[in-house]
């Protein structure tokens, strides 16, 4: 004897009696009754739970990763800043105190000259000026366009990863958090 799979099994109390008397409720001329009971166990829900814990899990990993690349991003910074004070100030203690030093010494020839027709204090004036504007203006762009590369190739990683998300579950981490707002 084989077992039918195609029906759960129902014990007879179930069903609200035997065979016997189920079989003399119907009339023989009449069309059998189609099984209204629970079918064959579907699995869509388990595919789409397990699509949408595959989702989450990647939505989970980009927020870490985020978290992860500020963390990265702030150590990086802290790190260029420290890099840049360290050297800056040999540096700017070298060009700082030759631009002083060709600051007085022009002055202290100005003065010596100024009743004398050369005037090399004026060479001496224009030079610390124009070092000390010199490194000014070059500290500024320096670290303004460390940034900005910086920021670009963050911007750049997480867009290409938002793709990739839309390619992968039909929207990103965006659309899904406007979604879940919306939904609220």
């Amino acid at each position: 004897m084989e077992a039918d799979v195609r029906k759960p099994y129902c014990p007879p109390d179930a069903q609200g009696g035997s065979a016997a008397t189920a079989s003399a409720e119907q009339p023989s001329s009449a069309q059998p009754q189609p099984d209204k009971g629970p079918g064959p166990p579907h699995f869509e829900g388990f595919q789409r739970l397990s699509q949408l814990v595959s989702e989450y899990k990647e939505y989970a990993s980009y927020y870490l990763a985020t978290k992860l690349d500020g963390m990265k991003a702030s150590l990086r910074s802290a790190g260029i800043y420290a890099g840049l004070g360290i050297v800056g100030l040999i540096a700017f203690s070298a060009l700082i105190s030759t631009a002083v030093a060709l600051f007085l010494v022009g002055a202290a020839m100005g003065l010596a000259h100024l009743f004398d027709p050369p005037k090399y204090w004026l060479g001496a004036l224009s030079v610390g000026l124009g070092v000390l504007v010199l490194v000014g203006i070059g500290a500024a762009v320096g670290v303004s366009k460390a940034n900005a590369g910086f920021r670009k190739a963050t911007v750049e990683k997480y867009e290409q990863r938002k793709r990739w998300q839309r390619g992968q579950f039909g929207r990103d981490v965006e659309q899904a958090a406007a979604a879940d707002e919306k939904a609220k």
